[in-house]
């Protein structure tokens, strides 16, 4: 029913038209989160899904079995969803705490992609300076 409902306001054309504009805009997202070393998609883009994680560097698993890593993740999150400025969900991929970018709405442009992906960045950053207990970051080997 809620399909034949959007069908028939839209379009067949115009729902085609959005969901290829999504699945645009997520592989420009996917493209700039692989472009930063400090994050890492971890499994491949889905229509218009990108699942990634702030990268542990130094060995894949820490002495604490991931745990640091997983806790940076979860900090990332917490930071980018209390801000009300964006939205993500997590996930747990073959025990790795990942974060989970959707693109869906009908106004979202290429621009708030951008935007959002900026700031992740700049919570990212700000939460690498706020962390004492680096644990195996390197903030030498994550900067932008």
């Amino acid at each position: 029913m809620k399909l034949w409902v959007v069908i028939r306001r839209f379009g067949v054309a115009n729902l085609m038209e959005h969901v290829r504009s999504d699945v645009e805009m997520a592989k420009h997202f996917e493209r700039l989160v692989a472009e930063d070393k400090r994050f890492e998609v971890v499994v491949p883009r889905r229509f218009a899904l990108v699942c990634f994680k702030l990268r542990h560097v130094g060995e894949d698993i820490d002495e604490d079995g991931g745990r640091k890593c997983w806790e940076m993740n979860r900090r990332l999150l917490d930071s980018v969803n209390e801000s009300g400025r964006a939205c993500m969900t997590h996930a747990v991929v073959g025990e790795q705490f990942v974060l989970r970018f959707a693109v869906g709405t009908t106004l979202t442009e290429k621009r708030h992609v951008e935007e959002t992906w900026r700031f992740i960045q700049e919570k990212a950053s700000e939460l690498l300076m706020m962390t004492k207990d680096l644990g195996g970051y390197n903030l030498k080997t994550l900067q932008v």
